[in-house]
């Protein structure tokens, strides 16, 4: 609890009658709903508030990016993507992610990993086929032939520090068979999602390239510069169109 925070009094916004016991002091109403996106706790005695802080702040830009958030691609109820503001969100969900928040993917079945990728790797157990294509393959190692399927999911591990774990779950209850129509109905929907995620990662992959070439050309005319080969006119005229490009 702070310092100077009185008693009955919540330790985040130093305002409201705290309602709630933090680790380290106590939460309002009020700032429970700031935060609620991102914390929901079996316990609040458990959270410490520079973890509810960090939330309020998460829940903020999160508020920002909702309202940029313009779908351009859906895949089926499963994820949304908004392609022009580079961001994504699973369906059902008001949580939005950045491309650049994906770490790694990977399909799972009955807990066997049979396609994965993410950044700075190439996809291992499939083949892209395009932007807007399927990967299909084999397994990651060997797969057994399995009759009944009773786990059919893909998990997506993001730098989001709140939910770093992710998944997209086709199968909820029950069990199918792995030669059945539904089965073949997951694997396809599965197959195209992990393709759009393989385009997203590259999308980021693609820009962090641009930026390290147009910080590597702007470097070469600032040499230049320092050299005497070219004026300081000119050297903030190039550089001035390159940031423009």
């Amino acid at each position: 609890m702070g310092l100077f925070n009185k008693k009955g009094e919540c330790s985040i916004c130093h305002s409201n009658i705290a309602t709630k016991k933090l680790s380290d002091g106590e939460i309002c109403k009020e700032c429970i709903s700031k935060c609620n996106l991102f914390i929901k706790p079996l316990s609040w005695k458990q959270v410490a508030s520079q973890k509810v802080r960090d939330a309020i702040s998460q829940q903020k830009i999160n508020s920002e990016l909702l309202k940029q958030f313009s779908s351009t691609k859906t895949f089926g109820t499963h994820l949304t993507i908004d392609e022009t503001n580079h961001l994504w969100k699973l369906d059902h969900s008001n949580i939005i992610f950045r491309y650049n928040e994906i770490i790694s993917y990977e399909l799972l079945e009955d807990g066997e990993t049979i396609t994965k990728g993410g950044l700075g790797s190439a996809i291992v157990g499939g083949v892209l086929f395009g932007g807007a294509g399927a990967i299909v393959g084999g397994a990651v190692g060997k797969k057994r032939t399995k009759q009944e399927i009773t786990e059919y999911k893909i998990k997506i591990v993001t730098k989001n520090a709140f939910y770093p774990n992710l998944y997209i779950d086709f199968l909820i209850t029950g069990k199918i068979k792995s030669g059945s129509f539904s089965y073949k109905l997951y694997h396809n929907n599965a197959q195209s999602i992990l393709s759009a995620l393989s385009v997203m990662v590259n999308t980021v992959s693609e820009q962090n390239t641009d930026s390290i070439s147009l910080a590597d050309e702007i470097l070469k005319y600032k040499q230049l510069l320092d050299n005497g080969i070219i004026s300081e006119e000119d050297f903030e005229n190039k550089k001035n169109q390159l940031l423009k490009m």
